[in-house]
């Protein structure tokens, strides 16, 4: 196991709590509106936030711990088949990550460098009631979040001699 893969087991098991945060918001949300009928700006930006982190950084924590699901039947029959069906899904995935990555990183670039015409900076924003700079930061996340894939991927393609 590589520190990459290490990186990657420590980070999905952080951003699994963020499901949990995310009933407590929801949690409180609910109290708020029903019961004291104040609900709140910012609940559910807050909750996209974090599931956000959550989903992205999942597909990395899977590939890392080797969980992602797999239609194997071909390769339980025929198990030639097992190296060349895991290089060309590696191959694959490499080629989508890499696009993911690319187009990822045009819109969170047009997303965060944005200036006001005082200079000031002035990132995407949501355009609701709370107004905020959620939308560049969910799209320079999604960025991160394929490139950690496409690097594990990667890294997964390099041969490894067997000690």
């Amino acid at each position: 196991m590589t520190i990459l893969d290490r990186f990657a087991l420590w980070l999905g098991r952080m951003t699994a709590w963020c499901f949990g945060a995310i009933i407590l918001v929801m949690v409180y949300e609910v109290t708020a509106r029903y019961g004291f009928n104040a609900p709140t700006t910012w609940a559910h930006e807050t909750s996209v936030l974090l599931a956000s982190f959550g989903f992205v950084f999942g597909g990395v924590f899977c590939m890392a711990e080797g969980t992602h699901m797999r239609i194997s039947f071909l390769v339980d029959k025929r198990p030639g088949l097992a190296r060349f069906s895991n290089g060309l899904s590696l191959a694959a995935g490499a080629i989508y990550l890499a696009g993911l990555c690319y187009a990822s990183w045009r819109m969170a670039e047009k997303a965060l460098w944005r200036f006001s015409i005082s200079g000031a900076w002035d990132p995407e924003r949501s355009g609701s009631t709370l107004n905020s700079p959620l939308p560049g930061y969910l799209k320079a996340l999604l960025f991160v979040g394929c490139a950690l894939f496409l690097l594990l991927v990667l890294n997964r393609m390099i041969p490894r001699r067997k000690s």
